[in-house]
């Protein structure tokens, strides 16, 4: 069996890896984050420019900041940068948040919300 780090791994898990992929989003789309230690509220504020709640940002008086998401990894360096969220992955916000496991993703699109 093959260490889950080596490189050939890494591709074969990225192609079969699912998420929310950037162009997915509009503007104004929300998603609700689930991971093992916390839950997120990440709303679409411009192209690539997300207003976070939750988790880290709550507690360290960032609620609603303002920042990017460089894309999703599995804890290494390696990085798929085209996700936004995607489940058993970890989300690297632009400040260099990385979250926890993401377990469950929602996604609420802004033509359904008032």
């Amino acid at each position: 069996m093959r260490p889950a780090h080596e490189l050939s791994a890494l591709v074969k898990n990225a192609s079969d890896a699912q998420g929310v992929r950037r162009g997915e989003l509009d503007l104004g789309d929300v998603l609700l984050l689930y991971t093992q230690n916390s839950i997120y509220t990440v709303r679409v504020v411009a192209p690539n420019r997300f207003s976070v709640s939750g988790g880290w940002f709550d507690m360290n008086d960032s609620r609603g900041l303002v920042t990017t998401i460089v894309g999703c990894t599995w804890g290494g360096s390696s990085i798929h940068r085209d996700f936004v969220a995607s489940c058993g992955m970890r989300i690297e916000f632009g400040n260099r948040v990385l979250t926890s496991i993401l377990q469950r993703v929602v996604r609420v699109p802004a033509a359904v919300m008032n």
